[in-house]
């Protein structure tokens, strides 16, 4: 006799992977649920509207491009959402390591640094770490320089140059790209995530098929709440965070294992599937009791993998104003500093919408170090640097508002935009990733072959995940 079940499928999560997932599974025509430990959807994609005036900004997840991301783009497609062209138009500015200013056209580099040869040592070191970028084989690491995980990014790009320059490069790269220091992930590790964007160059465009062309003007969380619309009533259980799953082989009519879920709800609730989709960084698989317990690798996974500081500043203006006309024309909104507090800028306004915003970066430790001062005092700094920077160049306004997100200090994220390994974790335990547990599968943006740590990774997680789901209940003769 069978063994009733809440749903064949539970779900856990309710961000990009997590509602793809459950969208797939049920429409194979497969009963499914969704526990979210959050009271709303969309896990890192999360759009809000500071002065409730229909300006919304994304203070998790905002870019993706609409060609080597095609899952995520053809979802947006689907769902009939407006999207915005990046503004590159104009000059960057550059903050040197001794605090000198200097702008260039988007799309080229600084003209000149400090440093002697910081300019020519910087692009060397781009080119060295792109070339070794493109012999990383995504699916399959065996063949990989194993040097590679031995050592951090920093060792590895102090092992081919001594310019200080270059080592800020690389800092900008890691602190805007993964939240950590180029001193605390993995050589190996970066290598592979670059490589999942295609490479360092395309991940960190903001033109045609980089990782920051297009945003959403209703915001990125757009996506998730339309995802949420096309699921079965009743689907979502949100406020229910997951405290164990047990999986035992249950020998009924059709051969398939039960497994139990229970949350912490209030009150606390049990429920009976035959298969879990599990999306949740590593780091926070250890929030979940698993009884049999993970497996080794896993758990050394959950154990390393380290979340980088991530918080997004926006700066809401009445204006545009940084694309004043100038003589050597305006600038585009994007700031590169190599000694902070701000790491990164891009103009993220919708002018459709006359929503125009500066959204800063404060990122890696030099976010962590102003993590600890009061908001006041942090908002301060990052205007602040705003006004000294922009202002050499073109009059600046104040802000209308400022608002923050600290990923890191979210309870059910622990950073953004992905859980980062560290030397000698990547070369051993990558595979083990998106490896079954049993009745449980792996998804979300970590686990992605293509474009870790953004969107269209997570969205391809999430297939890959009910796919696995619904092969698994065919063979058991569910279906």
């Amino acid at each position: 006799m069978a063994h009733a079940v809440d749903a064949e499928v539970v779900v856990i999560g309710a961000g990009l992977s997590g509602l793809t997932a459950a969208h797939r599974i049920q429409q194979a025509g497969i009963s499914c649920i969704i526990l979210e430990a959050r009271d709303r959807v969309g896990g890192k994609t999360w759009s809000i509207d500071p002065l409730n005036e229909g300006k919304v900004v994304d203070v998790g997840a905002a870019w993706i491009n609409d060609t080597n991301q095609s899952e995520v783009y053809a979802l947006a497609k689907s769902l009939d959402l407006e999207l915005v062209v990046q503004n590159t138009t104009g000059r960057v500015i550059q903050e040197d390591i001794d605090g000198g200013l200097s702008t260039f056209e988007y799309g080229g580099v600084p003209n000149v640094l400090s440093e002697p040869d910081g300019v020519s040592e910087m692009l060397r070191i781009r080119s060295l770490f792109e070339e070794t970028c493109q012999t990383i084989n995504i699916r399959d690491l065996t063949f990989a320089d194993s040097s590679l995980d031995k050592l951090n990014l920093q060792q590895w790009i102090e092992s081919h140059s001594s310019s200080k320059t270059a080592l800020a490069s690389a800092s900008v790269w890691t602190r805007a790209m993964v939240g950590m220091e180029p001193s605390e992930v993995s050589a190996l590790y970066f290598l592979l995530y670059c490589k999942s964007g295609g490479g360092l160059l395309q991940m960190r465009k903001d033109t045609k098929d980089g990782g920051q062309y297009l945003r959403f003007v209703k915001g990125t969380q757009s996506l998730s709440l339309g995802l949420a619309a096309q699921l079965h009533p009743d689907t979502l259980h949100l406020s229910s965070p997951v405290t164990s799953i047990t999986q035992s082989v249950a020998m009924d009519s059709a051969s398939n294992r039960v497994m139990t879920v229970t949350t912490s709800s209030k009150p606390s609730k049990t429920y009976k599937c035959h298969r879990v989709i599990l999306s949740l960084p590593t780091p926070l698989h250890k929030s979940i009791t698993f009884s049999p317990s993970l497996p080794e690798a896993k758990t050394a996974l959950s154990n390393s993998n380290i979340q980088g500081y991530t918080n997004k500043i926006i700066l809401l203006y009445s204006s545009p104003w940084w694309r004043a006309a100038r003589q050597d024309g305006p600038l585009c909104g994007l700031l590169q500093s190599f000694i902070g507090p701000i790491t990164v800028t891009r103009d993220s306004s919708v002018d459709s919408a006359q929503q125009y915003s500066l959204t800063c970066f404060l990122v890696g430790a030099v976010g962590r170090r102003l993590s600890l001062v009061s908001q006041t005092e942090r908002f301060a700094a990052v205007v602040d640097h705003v006004n000294r920077v922009f202002g050499k160049f073109v009059q600046v306004e104040q802000p209308l508002t400022v608002v923050e997100y600290e990923w890191t200090k979210d309870e059910w994220s622990g950073g953004c935009p992905v859980p980062v390994a560290p030397p000698g974790v990547t070369g051993k335990y990558e595979e083990a990733l998106r490896k079954r547990f049993g009745g449980v599968h792996f998804v979300g943006t970590e686990t992605g072959w293509e474009w870790k740590g953004y969107m269209d990774g997570a969205v391809r997680s999430g297939k890959r995940g009910a796919e696995e789901v619904i092969e698994a209940l065919r063979k058991s003769s569910r279906l």
